[in-house]
């Protein structure tokens, strides 16, 4: 039997179709791809048509988890491939919202570019009540727009909540940002007090070398 000699660059184009065909199929879970960092398994489930704005059964999308994973390049890969940035997950809380509480700004950042919305001064309150004391994700905030003298429905500043949280670095990165320390809350009392009946020594010492002054004294007449 003779043998039929094949030309060379047919199997050199046969090697590249193959080189350049289809990745093979996922072998793990989309969720534990992301957790891992796995690009390469994301972009199969990609490729092979696994639904990227799925939940998982604790109510996250693909995105929520990069988000607090601070996979960068993953939230990207996402993103391009339809991912929702607004999508919420079931306690509420959109991929911005859990990339900033977790201190991932720059992840932040790109969720904004890709569209992602969400109110400045709501967010800061939400990361103030998290004791999230990121530097670069409060800025960001209030680089957007949000004012740490703000007050919510009950009169309470930032300030007000991280002093009472007990929060010493988040009180200085707020001070740090502009937030008035003399500013009574809805009950009329300031940080300082605050600070005081908590018995926080360290705040208390802090707010003083920041100009805060006690109480004013009301006459009872």
């Amino acid at each position: 039997m003779s043998l039929v000699r094949v030309p060379a660059a047919l199997v050199l184009s046969v090697l590249v179709f193959a080189a350049c065909g289809e990745p093979p199929p996922p072998t793990i879970n989309l969720y534990r791809a992301i957790q891992g960092g796995d690009l390469d398994q994301i972009k199969r489930h990609i490729h092979w048509g696994t639904d990227i704005n799925q939940t998982d059964p604790q109510g996250e999308q693909p995105l929520h988890v990069a988000a607090r994973r601070g996979r960068l390049i993953i939230a990207r890969e996402l993103l391009e491939n339809g991912a929702d940035p607004n999508a919420t997950n079931r306690a509420g809380e959109t991929p911005l919202q859990v990339a900033l509480v977790a201190g991932k700004t720059q992840l932040a950042g790109v969720l904004l570019e890709a569209g992602a919305t969400g109110d400045p001064q709501a967010l800061l309150f939400v990361l103030v009540r998290a004791g999230v004391d990121d530097r670069d994700s409060l800025v960001l905030l209030t680089e957007r727009g949000a004012d740490v003298n703000a007050k919510d429905q009950s009169g309470t500043t930032p300030l007000h909540i991280a002093v009472g949280d007990g929060r010493r670095r988040l009180t200085k990165r707020l001070i740090d940002l502009g937030a008035d320390v003399n500013a009574p809350d809805g009950s009329g009392r300031t940080p300082l007090s605050i600070a005081t009946e908590k018995g926080n020594r360290h705040i208390v010492d802090l707010l003083r070398r920041f100009g805060a002054g006690a109480e004013p004294i009301t006459s009872v007449r």
